[in-house]
This record gives structure tokens, sequence and C-alpha cells, in this order.
């Protein structure tokens, strides 16, 4: 057995082993009338093992979500430049008995954080920055204070690679992008930079804001018409007052990650930070995003990106202490066997959100869901490896 059916092979003994001492089963899941999942007829469908592993998938998810009880999933699975699967499973709104649908918009978290650094990216092959410049170079408020309370400013690399030496969190409530600058001074960097991986949503705050000024712009704004709007991502959003009511998925709380019943409380769509704050997408918004990172050229779709600083935007930058994984450039990337997992992950109180790719076989998923991430983890529904496990064996082998 290769070692990538024995890792295969023991993710799903896990989330099985999971299930059966009762992490997953708890009350029944809601069910929501869903239309059904749409499933491409070309390109590597035409490969009669990869159509029949995407008609396990579908099978598999809903069996897992109905198994976990969670209230719902939107997915997208994309080949290249084929949507091989988008489906919504559950209830979106259980209220309203509004099923979860591929156009569903949920919170995606820190899955914002991809594109901030397409951004980046976009900045510096417009030759508005280098990488490897301190920010305060080009944007001078961007600096903090050492561990040895001298003035330091980051690389615009280790902004995008959780590298800068900044604490996790912005903990205060800033209304401006200027209030978020004066906070920065304020900060006292926790590593010097460039020294450590530390996680920091501050980080990438800062990063938005940077990339965004240098390009005289606000952060929304240069989002959505450098990267949403020329790749069709018309539903994506940071305004929640934008976005239909009808399509706005409602995300659910518990007691605990492993409480049975409801809890009755709604996750809020407070803005936490109005001139970042974090994205609403849906399943088929982000398989757009997805297949931009396969492309090669303009024939295949809206190049927002170079294919070669698609691929940069993959390279490690620093081992996080967490096995082989790396951070990357807004990503994180982990070895499997003879393949590579590029993938960010996101979640706030009722929403999570995986997206990750196997540049290597054109591979990517999207999987969103309406609760939150520690309790979609306690339910051992393994949804972000179900893909890898069903089409990574026959997708290399699909005839063209």
């Amino acid at each position: 057995m290769s070692r990538l059916r024995r890792f295969l092979a023991r993710v799903t003994a896990l989330a099985a082993l999971a299930v059966a001492h009762g992490v997953a089963a708890h009350d029944a899941a809601p069910s929501c009338p869903n239309p059904p999942p749409v499933v491409a007829s070309g390109g590597a469908m035409q490969d009669t093992r990869v159509a029949a592993a995407v008609e396990r998938v579908v099978r598999t998810i809903e069996e897992r979500r109905q198994r976990a009880g969670l209230m719902s999933v939107a997915v997208g699975v994309v080949h290249d430049q084929t949507l091989l699967l988008a489906a919504g499973f559950g209830c979106a709104n259980l209220e309203r008995r509004i099923g979860a649908t591929p156009d569903t918009l949920y919170r995606i978290g820190s899955v914002t954080k991809v594109f901030e650094a397409t951004a980046l990216m976009q900045g510096r092959d417009a030759g508005r920055l280098r990488l490897d410049d301190p920010v305060d170079r080009s944007v001078p408020e961007v600096w903090f204070r050492g561990a040895d309370g001298a003035r330091q400013s980051p690389t615009w690399r280790q902004l995008a690679s959780h590298t800068a030496g900044l604490p996790r969190d912005v903990r205060p409530i800033l209304g401006t992008v200027p209030d978020l600058f004066r906070f920065l001074e304020r900060q006292a960097g926790i590593t010097a930079p460039g020294s450590h991986y530390a996680y920091s949503n501050l980080g990438f705050l800062v990063l938005g804001q940077a990339v965004a000024a240098l390009a005289g712009s606000t952060y929304h704004e240069y989002v959505r018409r450098h990267i949403f709007e020329p790749l069709g991502m018309a539903s994506s959003t940071y305004d929640i007052e934008a976005a239909d009511p009808g399509r706005l998925a409602i995300g659910y709380l518990r007691v605990s990650p492993t409480a049975e019943g409801w809890s009755g409380y709604r996750a809020g769509y407070q803005s936490p930070f109005p001139p970042s704050g974090t994205v609403l997408s849906s399943a088929n918004d982000l398989s757009r995003f997805l297949m931009l990172q396969f492309r090669t050229g303009a024939a295949g779709g809206p190049q927002v990106l170079a294919p070669a600083t698609i691929r940069e935007m993959w390279r490690p930058v620093a081992p996080t202490g967490t096995g082989a994984r790396s951070a990357a450039l807004g990503w994180f990337t982990t070895p499997l066997g003879p393949y590579t997992i590029v993938r960010k992950d996101g979640g706030q109180p009722g929403f999570t959100a995986f997206v990750q790719l196997v540049p290597e076989r054109k591979l990517g998923v999207v999987a969103l869901v309406n609760e939150s991430p520690e309790r979609v983890r306690a339910s051992g529904t393994a949804l972000d490896q179900l893909v890898l496990e069903e089409l990574l064996p026959v997708i290399g082998r699909a005839r063209p």
C-alpha cells in the first residue's frame, strides 16, 4: 500500500473511531429542502471512476452530516477549470426552513486572508512593492516596538506568512484605519520579525490596509474591483447590507462543542473591524477562486495573478511547529505522500470554512458549515478530507 493510501486510510479510520465512540452522534441533523447537487458531465467526469467517486462524495457528505447532526454543509469541488460538484445539504436557516445551496452565503472567517495575500501579490507584480522590503518604506504608519523598545517594521513577506512577530489578535474595537495603525504603534513585538512563526490576525489586518493604501484605495473597494469582480465572484462581499437576506446562512451555536440540542442562539453579523472585516462568500464563488489557482493562461478565464505568482504563494516560508506544516503567503502547506496540500481554514462563532488544493492534480475543494469550528472538529466528519479520500486515488488516472 502506498504512503498516500495509508495516510488516507488512517484519516478514515480515525473519523470512524470518533463516531463509534459517540463523539459525532448527538441529535438528528436538521432537514430542509435542498436543490439537487450540480454535477459536471465533461472534463474528468467523462472517466467513469471519477464520476463514481463524485457520486460517493455526495452520498458520504450527507451521511456524515446526518450522523453528526450538523446544521448545513455547502461544498464545491473543482478539477482544473471544471466544477465537478456543487451542492448544499441541510438548513441554512432552520427557522425559515431555507435549505443550503452552493449559492448560500457563509462567513468564511480567516479564509479571508488568502484574498489579502492575493492583493499583496498583485501589488508586487505591479511594481508597487518588494516582498522583502520593510513595509514602512512605502507605508510609514506600519511599525511597532521590538522587545528592546526600538522601532521596527516587518517586511511584506513576514506579514503575509505570520512571521512578523506580532500578537495574534486585535482586542479593542477599532473603527478606522488610522485607529488600526495607532493601535499597532502601541504594540510590543512578541518575537523579532522573521525569526519565528506566530499566527497573527493583527498582522493580516495591517497587511490588507497597507496594500490598499499603497494602491490608493480602500481595502474593501480594492478587493471588490481587483479580485471579486474579475473572477465573477458576484455574491462575495464584506457588507452584510449588500447581501440578499434570503441567501444568508445563519450561524448556529451550541452550549458546548459536543452538547445535544441547539443552544437557541444565532451567531450575529457584527462587523469585527469595518475596514477589513470578514468575507461572506459561497461554495460557487470560492470554487471560482480555486479555479484561478490552476489557470495557466487567460484562455482558461480571468487571470488576476500570473501563474508563476500563484505558485510562488504556495512556497513555504516558515515551519509552524505542527508536523510538517509550513506557512506560505496567505496559505499553509503540508506534504501528503507524493502531493502537497495547500489550504486555509476559517472559523468564527457559528461558521467554519475549509479551502484546500492539491496542485499536482489540479484538485480543489471548499466546504462551508454554519456551526463553529470546535463543533465541526468534535463531530468527526472530516469533511475536508473526504474529497481527498475519494478523488485523489482516481483523478490522476482520469482520461483528459
